[in-house]
């Protein structure tokens, strides 16, 4: 089953409100003093999707605002645990792959997310998880 950052944000969190407003140029923001998740009025629904993940992935790792190397670390970390999420299957990957083999951005687009969260979650495949994506468009190639 396809991750829900909605779905899981009413059943986890339910005392935390999610709102959408201007806040660009930033795309979302945790505000844990007023228990609010922000998302910028001009997001997509794949942006929203990715950025609500991604502001609940601060939540579940317990971040706090900062700023230098520990804000950056946060982020990455936020970063990785919301592409987890959201692209758990390699076979979902695998799919949209081989039906968009030369165009990320489609790719990105059939899964439902942006083109940063599957770069991220293609930097995190694991060796195993490169073979099954790699046998699959051989397949694919070859007519199988």
């Amino acid at each position: 089953m396809r991750y829900s950052p909605c779905a899981d944000a009413a059943e986890r969190h339910p005392d935390i409100h999610i709102e959408r407003c201007d806040i660009a140029p930033t795309r979302g923001v945790w505000v844990p003093s007023e228990h609010v998740i922000l998302l910028d009025v001009a997001l997509d629904m794949a942006g929203r999707r990715t950025t609500l993940a991604h502001e609940l992935a601060h939540i579940d790792l317990g971040h706090r605002p900062a700023n230098g190397w520990f804000g950056r670390r946060m982020e990455h970390d936020a970063d990785r645990l919301a592409a987890q999420r959201l692209l758990g299957s390699v076979e979902d990957i695998a799919d949209a792959i081989c039906v968009h083999p030369i165009d990320p951005d489609k790719v990105a687009e059939h899964l439902g997310i942006t083109l940063c969260v599957l770069r991220r979650r293609l930097s995190l495949l694991t060796g195993a998880e490169k073979t099954y994506i790699e046998q699959r468009l051989a397949n694919r190639e070859n007519g199988a």
